[in-house]
């Protein structure tokens, strides 16, 4: 049997149901076009509601008929007032069933593309209508937000940070050399105070694991701030030179003397600031309910999924696996799974119900 894609077929079916193509101009004789009024009794009320078309064994309820007029955009339905244009929509439903009920008949309803597109459909269904009721935004009690609140005082207030380069060299007559002659130099193009500043990293430091990042010690806090957290792959920085950078008024600053550490003698510049803050409750009750709303929701989604699970016979062969062979990708590939086979529980297709993603931080000031 032949057999198409299924893009090529939802491709033809989607643009039909949607008014793609446009009726054919009816013949003379039949003014009213391809859809011909049928006697009262076989467009009369019956118990699933009036019957405004039927095509073979398939009626068209005016529920149906209202439901896919109401499914187009707010411009598209503007269009459609009059009752010349309803008929129009009307007749683009019942190509579509002749489409569909041909296509059965030649057997595409068992096309592997095809029932992919329906579970996928299904899958979306199901998590419409029976997964986004597992748990709702009201299950988040404010007791929830307050115990979450006080158990991570650390993300809601932060301290200042500061982010400096440094410049280390061995003696401290060669630190003031350099620097002699470098703050004229950002004194007169202060825009470019970070580029001169790197520029005398990459000619003169002499330490090499910052000096590859343009003297760069990233973000720290004040000497005796215990917050501010630093990974073991950021450079050390030691408590002067820290007291130092927090000490510089503005950013692009370089504080006017060397600074001796046991590493040699270091010019320090200031390249970047983050403000303090402190936000209170009040300020995050929203973002931390939808915080924990996601988490629930995840969980939620496992334990469904695990029930599911438990109730089925799932049997994997990991030997048939690894011997799946994946074509290589040529250049970047762009992440085409549908949103709802995105998030928590993704993986395997299941889907994931999302909420956009809260965004914090400190206030930035940083040179380009």
């Amino acid at each position: 049997m032949r057999r198409v894609s299924q893009a090529s077929l939802a491709l033809s079916l989607c643009l039909t149901a949607l008014g793609g193509c446009k009726p054919e101009k009816p013949p003379a004789d039949d003014p009213q076009g391809s859809i011909k009024t049928a006697p009262k009794a076989a467009v009369a009320s019956e118990a699933q509601g009036k019957i405004v078309a039927r095509v073979g064994d398939h009626a068209i309820t005016l529920a149906e008929f209202e439901a896919r007029l109401n499914q187009q955009s707010p411009f598209a339905r503007s269009r459609y007032s009059s009752l010349q244009r309803k008929k129009e929509f009307l007749d683009s439903l019942v190509r579509f069933e002749l489409l569909a009920m041909d296509a059965q008949k030649k057997g595409f309803d068992q096309d592997p593309d095809v029932q992919l597109a329906m579970k996928q459909a299904m899958v979306k269904k199901l998590t419409a209508d029976e997964i986004r009721g597992l748990v709702k935004l009201a299950d988040i009690t404010d007791a929830d937000v307050a115990a979450y609140y006080n158990e991570h005082l650390d993300e809601f207030d932060k301290p200042a940070e500061v982010r400096a380069s440094q410049i280390v060299v061995a003696d401290e007559g060669a630190a003031r050399k350099l620097l002699a002659e470098m703050l004229p130099k950002i004194q007169a193009e202060p825009r470019r105070a970070r580029q001169i500043f790197a520029d005398y990293v990459r000619l003169h430091s002499t330490d090499e694991a910052t000096k590859r990042m343009a003297g760069d010690l990233q973000f720290f806090g004040a000497p005796d701030e215990k917050r501010v957290l630093r990974t073991p792959d950021q450079p050390p920085v030691d408590a002067a030179i820290a007291a130092a950078a927090v000490a510089l008024e503005k950013v692009g600053d370089v504080h006017t003397a060397p600074i001796q550490t046991a590493a040699g003698w270091h010019l320090v510049q200031k390249t970047g600031f983050r403000r303090p803050y402190k936000r209170e409750l009040d300020d995050v009750k929203t973002s931390i309910r939808n915080k924990l709303f996601r988490v629930r929701k995840s969980e939620s989604m496992e334990a469904y999924v695990q029930r599911l699970r438990e109730g089925a016979q799932v049997v994997i062969d990991e030997a048939v696996v690894g011997e799946a062979q994946v074509k290589p990708s040529e250049g970047p590939v762009p992440d085409l799974t549908p949103p709802y086979m995105r998030g928590p529980g993704a993986p395997g297709g299941l889907p994931g119900l999302e909420l956009p993603e809260d965004t914090e931080g400190g206030d930035p000031q940083e040179l380009p």
